[in-house]
């Protein structure tokens, strides 16, 4: 039996105990030989390392990481527990809450519902939502939506508590009701995009959950995939928490702006009934790193697995392209290039380590990455429970990515 997992209160915040022997709480898939796909067994154990430093910090209670090199799983570890409290270790099978990186697989879906004619990417928002067409935002397109130019950054709501963006139709209303930001520059929506974007969606006659089912978790089977979680299967799910500082300024100065809700307080909004029950697009999928691997070794294929095509070449090639040159963004504030769904690498640092100018993905509140580079032949999906604002869980995660991509050299010039 599993030492159950405890939090502590240390003076500079909270942390997880972490026992000197981390053996016992880590659990390893089938993976192959490194060396049969051209990688070095010591460079993969150095990405492990790399997690297991994260964990270390205490800031982490349940860590899942898959790597996929030429479609070979090199990487099938977790450590940690699901809960808090509890004795069950999470795995790479284990359901997590994928905050951001939800929006990467919702613009699949909306890429997807546009090839098949429900929609266009340069179709206006308010000829889907009429209402939305006030206080000049009657250019505003989908595609402005998906590539963070919409210049609706901010949640046009005072002090909203997290169960207040669960009423779905006040937050829509007061979108469309809201005027537009001054700047006309690229800002980070962090939630407001999904709003709009789902709907849209219900105004074409779809859903997001029904697309998601109809041509990801149904095709790729994708078990895990939801939006939300279904009553029967909660408790299987691994719960995020806060951990470290609750106020560590500026950073969490910043992320408030960007969600519009004091971040200490986000995951226990997510984790609540009410959020399983909801379809937020933008933060509200659910998955396994299998399976959001799998999602993501299939768009590293230009979207098609195992004969399955989920994107036609065109339609991947419009998801991927970039939006704009690399700029400092307005609400993160970071310099970033967007496409119509995806954070993307660069030629020097990135997200996504050194030299990875085809990788593109997306970061979920903090400290959960999921991504792929066809240069490299790689689909990655590192799911972690922690919400930190510490700048140590920021400087681990981009020790984990630097370590993949060092790993894993480009194959492709």
């Amino acid at each position: 039996m599993h030492a159950a997992l405890t939090q502590l209160t240390r003076p500079f915040g909270t942390r997880v105990a972490v026992p000197r022997r981390l053996s016992p709480l880590t659990t390893v898939g089938d993976e192959v030989d490194p060396t049969t796909v051209g990688l070095r067994t010591d460079d993969v154990e150095r990405i492990w390392k790399a997690v297991r430093a994260f964990y270390r910090t205490g800031l982490q209670p349940g860590m899942s990481l898959v790597v996929k090199h030429r479609g070979e799983v090199v990487v099938d570890r977790a450590i940690g527990h699901r809960r808090l409290g509890a004795d069950d270790l999470i795995t790479t099978d284990t359901p997590v809450c994928l905050y951001s990186c939800s929006k990467a697989i919702s613009a699949v879906l909306v890429h997807r519902l546009v090839e098949e004619g429900g929609l266009a990417l340069d179709d206006t928002v308010a000829s889907h939502l009429p209402e939305f067409a006030v206080h000049g935002k009657e250019a505003v397109t989908v595609r402005d939506l998906l590539t963070h130019r919409a210049r609706l950054a901010r949640l046009p709501l005072r002090k909203p508590e997290t169960d207040e963006l669960l009423d779905i139709d006040r937050v829509v209303a007061a979108l469309c009701d809201a005027r537009l930001a001054r700047s006309p520059r690229q800002a980070y929506h962090a939630v407001t995009g999904g709003y709009l974007l789902d709907a849209i969606v219900r105004r074409t006659g779809r859903s997001f959950p029904g697309l998601l089912e109809e041509y990801l978790a149904g095709p790729l089977d994708l078990p895990t995939m939801t939006y939300g979680v279904p009553e029967d299967r909660r408790d299987a799910v691994a719960l995020s928490y806060w951990t470290g500082p609750t106020v560590v300024p500026p950073l969490t100065t910043v992320i408030t702006r960007v969600l519009g809700v004091e971040p200490h307080k986000v995951p226990d909004g997510l984790n609540s009934p009410g959020a399983m029950s909801s379809v937020l697009p933008s933060a509200g999928i659910w998955a396994s790193a299998h399976d959001a691997a799998t999602v993501f070794e299939m768009l590293m294929r230009g979207g098609e697995l195992a004969g399955t095509r989920v994107l036609s070449p065109g339609t991947y090639a419009e998801a991927v392209r970039p939006a704009g040159p690399l700029v400092m963004d307005g609400m993160l504030p970071v310099p970033i290039r967007f496409s119509a769904g995806f954070m993307l690498g660069e030629p020097t640092a990135s997200l996504y380590g050194w030299n990875t100018p085809e990788a593109f993905g997306h970061l979920g509140f903090m400290n959960i990455t999921c991504w792929a580079d066809p240069a490299r032949e790689l689909s990655v999906a590192f799911l972690n429970t922690g919400k930190s604002a510490s700048p140590e869980a920021v400087v681990r995660l981009a020790a984990v990515n630097w370590a993949i991509s060092k790993a894993i050299p480009r194959t492709q010039a």
